[in-house]
């Protein structure tokens, strides 16, 4: 077999069990002797030149048998031979280069190489193969020839088509290139009426391609230019136009540095010379580059604001999110780019800059709405201030609402601590510099989603234990609010801080500066670097970050709620503990329960008597009487109403002023007596003419409705104790001063039929005894009502205040709307909402008939009444109670029988509120405690 040299014969078939030439085999045994290894040069028959060895170099060593140590012999000079200061020079043997591309051929030494081998010569090897019939593989020139033959046969049949023209391939590859890239060139021009390149030679083609083939190849390339052109002049009317947002106009950056990439990406790999197909596949990538960027740019046609944009954006991008994944990096570097001057003004918005840019009070994101008012403080004269609403509307999509929400408070909440407690951690300048500051930045892989909730969890603790010092140390002086503008001080300031804390924010300001500047091209190479992939980077080499990158619904909230979450946890905590510690927020939820609620029972009967005791002194003026010491309205006594301004502050006079600084509220009273918190004091109430009508029948229900109490919680409380809630406690206060009424009315009715000059009137008798239980059912169940909704309030508070101590946390806006809440809650107790209009409207013509029945008692025993008309008037009023109280009955028993408005698990509904249970707006199921205060025996049910 070693012997065999092939000769190209293919279908030859060797001897297989041949001898190897290198084997000795033994004839006597089946067993393998010897491998026969023979030097291929005999070294000791004077070969040693074979292989360039000469004697003459060999090294002349000592015998060491006969070796001493001493002086060497001389070894001689060298040879002269050897030595030459001449380079030598070297001829290379000639290389035969060889195409192997080539057909086999007979060089011209007569050596033969392979033939082609087929089944055919296999068989006869005279068999000669046939010419290629097949213009395929004829050329492309006889491709050509066979279509001018057909365009001659179609013009000899009195067809209109002519010949195309056929143009040589190294300009059309040159024309198409730049076509593609959105330039001109010789045979492409832009038609600016018609929108689009056109080709200056109609007919033209490429040789080797029909003029349709050529046509549907070319249209390929006028779109890829036609959408470059758009690009490009999206980017330069955007970058010129002083009314684009910022948004839009680093979209239209972005675009532009990704064409200048393609540029860069297409030109570096069309050095060498192309065809066509391999032309179309170089703008394939980047063809699906340009047509998402003019989706982008038609999307965001007609958009006004930055939000807008963006939502549109990222509802394109979760579009793209299957459709290539190497097109994943560019699509949210793009994203990136646009939201930057959103996120950033966001991060303001949160105090999350190094700066203190966010104290432009007058400055928001387009979701915060601001208003200026000016208001008037004591010692400080007339100041500014803003109030900030929050616009849903002008948030990206992608932002949740609770997550929008979140943000929004978190901000306000900031400001608030601005303006009352500048010295803070969040807010001193020096301390930003000290702690570093994460930026709100889209994360598009697992490890970025990590690495920016370990920075998040960093800087929440950096700042807690910031916080902490200057708790522990800041407070040793007082802090001046300052209603003006804040003025940044350029200087260190460390007054109020440990020593070992000091020490800590000097070294960390030292190793921050120690640090290398950033790259300010950082963000431009990313972004060359994510879209200089067309071409390199295959479906099998994209990196498995990208593969399993978290799913771009998701991404919003990896990305910004880490960083969003600490820093709405430090400012919660931070306005929580300015409220409860400085400000004492409890008080002021006190004197709301104490004097808008009637929950102090001093002020309540105080209340009371200035108002309906018919034995005081009136305060009413008259000729000849002196109005000194105590006096009273003496409502239900009197003929004259509304009472005048001054008899009104007479009779009222230190009924608030008492109650609150006898009852021990003051740790030591004072002789001159402050005013009151929140400036709490009686007012009139704003009316309509209406409503002013039915105040002056004193008889009436109406009477006292234009009284009311005043109350404007001090600032920052009002962040809590808002003017809705303030709305609410007012209705309330108007109730239940109808209720102290109407108990002092049934009250007095025992005194006046005891002067009665009749005992057998058992009409009269029955309707006080019924009335006087109705009217104490009604305002029992009112009361208890209140102080139900009033205990759910206290141990929130305390929950809040232990979670405080505890390092634990609620939110501001939390507490706000549990308050409201449950002020809704407690006005549905009292029968005040809306849809409860009609049973409020049937209780209101109870009590008038009550008092109706007051006035006739009263008008009976002056005489003015007579006896004929005494029983007669009795009796009416009597059946049209009766009738009023029974369907007041059946109206709460079918309530009591609809889902959530009765039942017997009020009390638990009521202990299990603050408990982050549901707080349903019904009242807790009272309805059914209010039926049994009315008829526990089913006496009205008769």
């Amino acid at each position: 077999m070693d012997e065999y040299i092939g000769d190209g014969n293919a279908f030859a078939t060797p001897d297989l069990w041949k001898t190897s030439t290198l084997a000795d085999f033994n004839q006597d045994s089946t067993e393998l002797i010897a491998l026969r290894l023979e030097p291929l040069v005999d070294l000791s028959n004077g070969q040693e030149d074979v292989f360039g060895i000469s004697k003459s170099l060999d090294l002349h060593l000592p015998d060491l048998s006969t070796f001493q140590y001493g002086p060497l012999e001389d070894l001689g000079g060298l040879d002269s031979s050897s030595i030459s200061s001449a380079p030598e020079s070297f001829e290379f043997p000639e290389v035969f280069e060889e195409d192997i591309w080539s057909f086999p051929r007979s060089d011209e030494k007569g050596q033969t190489f392979a033939k082609f081998k087929s089944w055919e010569t296999f068989y006869d090897k005279d068999f000669k193969e046939p010419q290629a019939v097949y213009i395929s593989e004829g050329g492309p020139r006889v491709f050509d020839a066979a279509l001018d033959t057909s365009f001659e046969s179609t013009a000899e049949d009195g067809s209109s088509q002519g010949p195309s023209h056929v143009i040589q391939s190294g300009p059309i590859i040159a024309s198409l290139l730049q076509l593609g890239l959105g330039r001109e060139s010789m045979l492409y021009r832009y038609n600016q009426d018609k929108h689009s390149f056109c080709p200056c030679i109609e007919d033209g083609r490429m040789s080797g391609y029909s003029l349709e083939a050529f046509k549907s190849l070319s249209s390929t390339f006028v779109e890829l230019g036609n959408q470059t052109r758009g690009i490009r002049s999206f980017v330069d009317d955007t970058q010129a136009s002083s009314r684009s947002s910022p948004a839009l106009v680093a979209l239209a950056g972005s675009f532009s540095t990704i064409l200048a990439t393609v540029q860069a990406e297409i030109g570096n790999a069309s050095d060498s010379s192309l065809s066509l197909l391999q032309l179309q596949s170089l703008f394939e990538r980047p063809g699906l580059v340009l047509t998402w960027l003019s989706d982008i740019i038609r999307k965001s046609n007609g958009v006004n604001t930055d939000e807008d944009l963006l939502s549109r954006l990222f509802e394109a991008v979760e579009d793209s999110e299957h459709t290539a994944a190497w097109l994943r990096p560019m699509v949210f570097q793009v994203l990136a780019s646009a939201s930057k001057p959103w996120l950033e003004s966001a991060g303001d918005w949160l105090g999350l800059k190094t700066n203190s840019g966010f104290r432009n009070q007058g400055q928001s994101p387009n979701f915060v709405k601001v208003t200026e008012e000016a208001r008037k403080v004591e010692d400080w004269g007339e100041v500014k201030e803003f109030e900030y609403e929050f616009e849903p509307v002008s948030m990206p999509s992608f932002i949740a609402e609770e997550d929008a929400q979140t943000m929004f408070e978190t901000g306000r909440s900031l400001r608030m601590l601005d303006a009352h407690q500048p010295e803070h951690p969040l807010l001193r300048p020096a301390l930003e510099s000290l702690i570093e500051i994460p930026n709100l930045e889209w994360q598009c892989s697992w490890a970025q989603v990590e690495k920016i909730q370990a920075k998040a969890k960093e800087y929440e603790l950096n700042l807690q234990k910031a916080i902490r010092d200057f708790d522990s140390h800041g407070r040793n002086t007082p802090l001046k609010h300052e209603h003006t503008k804040h003025s940044k001080q350029n200087k260190l300031e460390i007054t109020g801080l440990s020593e070992e804390t000091a020490k800590a924010y000097i070294s960390a300001s030292i190793t921050t500066f120690e640090k290398p500047l950033p790259d300010l091209n950082a963000g431009v190479g990313d972004t060359t670097s994510n879209l200089s992939t067309f071409d390199s980077c295959g479906i099998n080499d994209t990196p498995e970050e990208e593969i399993f990158a978290p799913p771009i619904s998701l991404l919003p909230v990896l990305s910004f709620n880490p960083l969003v979450s600490a820093q709405a946890h430090l400012i919660n905590r931070a306005c929580l503990r300015l409220l409860f510690k400085e400000h004492n927020l409890r008080s002021h939820f006190s004197i709301l329960h104490r004097y808008s609620l009637f929950g102090d029972g001093v002020f309540a009967s105080r209340l009371s008597h200035a108002l309906f005791d018919p034995e005081l002194p009136t305060a009413e003026r008259r000729k000849g009487h002196s109005r000194a010491g105590t006096s009273g309205l003496k409502l239900g006594s009197r003929d004259t109403w509304p009472p005048a301004s001054s008899e009104l502050r007479l009779a009222l006079m230190g009924i608030l002023t008492d109650s609150y600084w006898d009852t021990g509220l003051r740790e030591s009273a004072s002789l001159f007596r402050e005013k009151l918190p929140g400036g709490l004091s009686f007012a009139i109430r704003d009316m309509s003419e209406y409503e002013l009508q039915r105040c002056m029948d004193p008889n009436s229900i109406e009477a006292l409705d234009f009284l009311r109490l005043q109350y404007k919680p001090p600032s920052p409380l009002d962040a809590v104790i808002t003017p809705n809630s303030l709305l609410k406690y007012d209705a309330v206060f108007k109730l239940l001063l109808r209720a102290v009424r109407m108990l002092f009315v049934v009250s007095q009715l025992f005194q006046d039929t005891k002067d009665r000059a009749r005992r057998t009137d058992y009409t009269s008798q029955r309707f006080r005894i019924e009335s006087h239980h109705f009217v104490s059912a009604i305002c029992s169940y009112f009361f208890d009502g209140v102080q139900a909704n009033r205990s759910i309030l206290e141990r929130k508070l305390k929950d809040i205040e232990k979670a405080l101590d505890r390092d634990g946390t609620d939110s501001m806006s939390n507490l706000r709307d549990f308050h409201e809440q449950l002020l809704d809650r407690m006005m549905f107790t009292l029968i005040l909402r809306k849809r409860q209009a009609q049973v409020m409207k049937l209780l209101e013509d109870i009590f008038s008939l009550i008092l109706h029945f007051a006035r006739h008692i009263r008008s009976e025993a002056s005489g003015l009444i007579s006896d004929a008309d005494k029983t007669t008037d009795v009796e009416q009023i009597y059946e049209k109670f009766k009738k009023k109280v029974h369907v007041f009955i059946s109206v709460c028993r079918g309530l009591s029988e609809q889902r959530g408005q009765g039942g017997t698990t009020a009390h638990n509904e009521f202990h299990d509120l603050s408990r982050n249970e549901e707080m349903s707006e019904d009242g807790g199921n009272t309805i059914g405690q209010l039926l049994l205060k009315l008829e526990m025996s089913g006496f009205y049910a008769r």
